[in-house]
């Protein structure tokens, strides 16, 4: 096994982290692409294009957007936050995630960190139940999800927690960036919003398949 990491402070990422909900935001993609006259995506393909910012993502996944295509991406993205919150009630936590939460509740320094807009993730985090474990609850006020970089550095020039005493998990690339800004430790979970082969080709950050597999490596 590889080298522990210690922390006081834990960052879980929302979205492919702590809910599963990559083949939620698939159908509600190809309904827009559907709906935009574009071909649809399998799950595996969607993991494959998914990428931050949100603007190229949807470039990889079909759209045509100005000035080369009709393609409107606010509109688009409006539509998406919509659909998402109309049914998020399907979407579940991983089967982990509780025994993860428990067991650091009161230990540690819990965080949650999204590119949601804040109001939605705090809907969302009491829609799930789950609000009571985290210390902190941070998302971001750009409905276009450009990064998160900025409210992560934002949060701990606001607080007396040490990011090089910090753990980020998370399932992209993209939080692999966030972490490495900020200066805290990284840990992905390749069962989210990037595939496996994406996070291994892209990042030196040590890889796992679930919360109790990276459980194995915090203390």
């Amino acid at each position: 096994m590889k080298q522990k990491y210690s922390c006081d402070t834990i960052i879980l990422d929302f979205n492919g982290t702590i809910i599963d909900d990559a083949w939620y935001t698939k159908d509600i993609l190809n309904e827009m692409l559907t709906m935009q006259g574009h071909k649809t995506v399998t799950l595996e393909e969607y993991r494959t294009y998914f990428t931050f910012p949100v603007f190229e993502y949807y470039k990889r996944v079909g759209f045509v957007l100005p000035p080369e295509g009709k393609d409107d991406f606010e509109t688009l993205a409006k539509y998406f936050v919509e659909r998402y919150r109309e049914k998020f009630g399907l979407v579940k936590v991983f089967p982990d995630l509780l025994a993860f939460l428990n067991k650091y509740k009161g230990k540690k320094s819990l965080v949650c960190l999204s590119a949601s807009k804040q109001v939605e993730l705090i809907y969302q985090i009491k829609m799930l139940g789950i609000e009571g474990y985290f210390d902190h609850i941070i998302g971001i006020s750009d409905v276009y999800a450009s990064s998160k970089a900025g409210v992560a550095k934002d949060f701990f020039s606001k607080t007396h927690l040490d990011p090089s005493k910090t753990i980020f998990l998370g399932d992209t690339l993209h939080d692999d960036e966030v972490a490495e800004e900020v200066g805290a430790k990284v840990i992905l979970v390749a069962r989210g919003h990037q595939t496996r082969d994406i996070l291994e080709n892209g990042s030196k950050a040590l890889i796992v398949n679930t919360l109790e597999e990276a459980d194995k490596y915090i203390e």
